[in-house]
């Protein structure tokens, strides 16, 4: 009789235990759910829509095997994927526009959902689409979860229902209370690189009589002294050739290799040096193309009732001398048939004042911040003639306003670093000269807040639109910091 009650007992157990084995259920964050909840990332990142953009596709497509491969790590039995930082342009809005946001973005997550929650939240995405990552829950009696319509007919109080969270935004002091070590000692750690870097510097410099060496690159520190290495080797192997090409001049490793439109040498630090070594060899060919830009710039200044010409260079988007000098071709070439048109509209009006800029093949054409006429090469002369006379008061008034700001800039710039006793302070080509002197003027303002563990002294500063510690140990800020903590309180929709 006992045994048949232990055997019972035994069976009654064994049914328990497999109805709580039916109710468990694990919900974990798989690649496909990162690939779904990175859909808007992808959108504003993927190559094929950088058509116009070379530079920044090359760099999108390079951060995207990057990120890939590092996602695929949480696949693995192994260990914990090491920590990336990598770099993207994203588009404003969806869509292409003169000015690209680049971002960086820090790979050092436990898992894979918080990593996908910080490449959103990088790149000012919403998250609140991400999957949610359950526990398991090995309650035999779990509520039941009733849909909100439930508790809308019957009356009853729903106890998940949450009415309202606080959101703290961070201050600048206290964002640098947990990121200012971090940053002192990346830049601690590659200060031996810095110095190798010098050292390179003024030993090329001396030996090929250079006026200047400088990196346009995107790829950090590293990659610029593996660049000066590899160009120290080639200098050893044809040391007389290399001097007399590069005398007097500027070279530039950056994405690109070529003869900028300036004359400055560029090479791509994605390239070997055997690729460096024709381009050095075909300079002579690269300086008759230079010797023709001025006049072929005066010939189009001619054109439009000499309308000042500019050469406008972009940070990691220099145009090279051969693509500059078929571009002013084809300008010239369309406005020369439309001379009829140009007196009409401006007769003997004096344009010199004002300032054009030839702005890629194809792209947009537009009035500047700075009061610039950026123009594409291929649009047709008259619509160029009526966009300038439509627009060539408000030119005038940008121009002589950001005269005025861009000397301000500079003033109130060199007053942060000496307040601050900063090492560098920059700026992103996304950030404006007012939404700099707004950045600059609050730092000096509030300087004695930033004292302690705060402290910015000896810090390189980049003024850009986010937080962020580089892989140099540069801080970026964004221009529209504030003073205090803060709470926002936003209405959250009930489950």
């Amino acid at each position: 009789m006992i045994r048949i009650l232990q055997s019972q007992f035994t069976r009654w157990q064994f049914v328990s235990t497999i109805q709580k084995i039916k109710n468990i259920r694990i919900r974990f964050f798989s690649i496909q759910d990162a690939a779904t909840a990175l859909r808007p990332f992808f959108f504003m990142v993927h190559p094929d829509f950088f058509g116009q953009h070379p530079n920044e596709r090359i760099v999108n497509e390079n951060s995207l095997k990057i990120l890939n491969e590092y996602l695929s790590t949480y696949n693995s039995k192994g260990p914990r994927p090491k920590t990336k930082d990598i770099i993207f342009y994203l588009r404003k809005g969806g869509s292409l526009s003169q000015e690209l946001k680049l971002v960086t973005i820090q790979l050092d997550a436990k898992s894979l959902r918080e990593t996908v929650l910080i490449i959103l939240r990088t790149c000012g995405l919403s998250d609140i689409h991400v999957a949610e990552e359950s526990k398991p829950d090995y309650s035999a009696n779990r509520p039941i979860n009733w849909h909100p319509s439930y508790y809308t007919a019957t009356g009853k109080k729903n106890p998940k229902a949450r009415a309202r969270e606080r959101t703290v935004t961070l201050s600048l002091r206290s964002w640098l209370n947990q990121n200012i070590e971090h940053s002192r000692k990346k830049s601690e750690a590659v200060s031996f690189i810095k110095n190798d870097i010098q050292r390179l510097l003024n030993k090329l410099k001396s030996d090929l009589n250079l006026v200047s060496i400088r990196c346009d690159s995107v790829w950090g520190l590293h990659n610029f002294r593996g660049c000066l290495i590899s160009f120290d080797r080639l200098c050893d192997s044809h040391p007389e050739f290399v001097r007399d090409v590069l005398k007097d001049r500027v070279l530039v490793f950056s994405n690109a290799t070529g003869v900028s439109r300036t004359g400055e040498i560029i090479l791509s630090g994605e390239d070997v040096p055997e690729y460096w070594y024709p381009l050095l060899m075909s300079i002579a060919a690269y300086d008759d193309v230079l010797l023709r830009l001025p006049s072929m710039e005066e010939k189009l200044s001619s054109l439009l009732n000499g309308i000042t010409i500019v050469r406008k260079e972009k940070r990691h988007r220099a145009v090279m001398a051969e693509e500059y000098e078929l571009m002013l071709n084809k300008i010239i070439n369309t406005l020369r048939r439309c001379q009829d048109h140009v007196y009409e509209t401006f007769q003997d009006s004096d344009l010199s004042l004002m300032q054009l800029v030839v702005d890629g093949e194809a792209s947009p054409m537009m009035l500047s911040s700075t009061g610039q006429f950026l123009v594409p090469a291929s649009i047709p002369g008259a619509i160029v003639v009526d966009f300038i006379k439509k627009n060539q008061d408000q030119a005038m008034s940008l121009i002589q306003f950001m005269e005025e700001l861009l000397m301000k800039e500079a003033t109130q710039k060199d007053t942060t670093i000496k307040m601050l006793e900063l090492s560098e302070l920059n700026k992103d080509e996304s950030v404006s000269p007012s939404q700099m002197i707004s950045c600059c003027t609050r730092l000096v303002d509030q300087a004695w807040t930033l004292v302690g563990s705060a402290s910015l002294s000896g810090c390189r500063v980049r003024v850009s639109h986010y937080y962020s510690v580089m892989q140099d140990g540069e801080i970026c800020v964004p221009w529209d910091w504030i003073g205090t903590d803060y709470e926002e309180q936003e209405e959250e929709n009930e489950e």
